[in-house]
């Protein structure tokens, strides 16, 4: 993203640097992320039940107060998903931030560029976590299979075949969510990415960067404004692009 095309060697240092920072001084962020992150989606999406309607106006005493500890509720789960999200660990691999930090960071970025609704909108998880299902079932059927073709005892309970097909099932889960996961991940990277430094995408690699913002503006219309606009004042000041882009934008993975 940072390096032009061709400098491999540089990025193989500064992927060596992210992780070797990842996995020695974020691994507090990350295992506690991991262990609240998931919680903290699950409840948010519940809480589109309780959320308070702004159209419904009533003079009620009991409606009125209903809907104060509807907006409360609402606002707590708002309040922890913007603290503990998905793109907390983008940002403790990027940045290296903690984990409460990292997702203040991001909701304020996504807040700045407009795209609150569209990261909001859990596309890639959602289709990524019925493939994981579809996977969970073939694996399930094929250890349900072997247990019935090759009478293969894989299991000394009572409902052999059943158990078989759960334990293939569970093993096909766990896999393919790891391999899945780093697929997810990617997506936010580049997501965290180009909001955050769509100048240098523009200079590095000036092909794919517009072939991504036309891709955007077709799905969602108008949200490309401020990256459009930063692009052309970049342009307009230095023609390179040397020296345009401000110092807490640098390389992130650079110490």
């Amino acid at each position: 993203w940072y390096k032009a095309d061709g400098d491999t060697a540089s990025n193989a240092a500064d992927l060596r640097f992210a992780f070797f920072r990842s996995c020695f001084y974020s691994t507090g962020s990350i295992c506690f992320g991991s262990l609240v992150v998931g919680p903290v989606r699950v409840l948010r999406q519940l809480s589109a039940f309780f959320r308070p309607s702004e159209e419904v106006n009533s003079l009620l005493c009991l409606h009125e107060c209903l809907h104060f500890v509807q907006t409360c509720m609402a606002s707590c789960v708002d309040s922890l998903a913007d603290r503990f999200s998905q793109w907390s660990f983008t940002y403790v691999g990027l940045y290296g931030y903690g984990l409460v930090d990292a997702g203040l960071h991001s909701a304020e970025l996504f807040e700045k560029r407009g795209w609150t609704t569209i990261v909001s909108d859990d596309l890639v998880p959602n289709v990524l976590f019925m493939i994981n299902l579809a996977l969970a079932g073939l694996t399930g059927m094929l250890a349900y299979s072997l247990e019935q073709i090759e009478a293969l005892s894989l299991t000394s309970l009572g409902v052999p075949r059943m158990t078989s097909f759960l334990v293939g099932a569970l093993v096909g889960l766990v896999v393919s969510s790891v391999l899945f996961g780093i697929i997810s991940s990617s997506v936010n990277s580049v997501i965290v990415l180009f909001a955050a430094s769509p100048v240098d995408f523009e200079q590095n690699h000036p092909k794919l960067s517009e072939e991504m913002r036309n891709a955007w503006r077709e799905v969602w219309p108008g949200c490309m404004d401020v990256l459009d606009m930063r692009v052309q004042v970049a342009g307009y000041l230095d023609p390179t692009f040397n020296g345009s882009v401000r110092p807490s934008e640098r390389h992130p993975l650079l110490p």
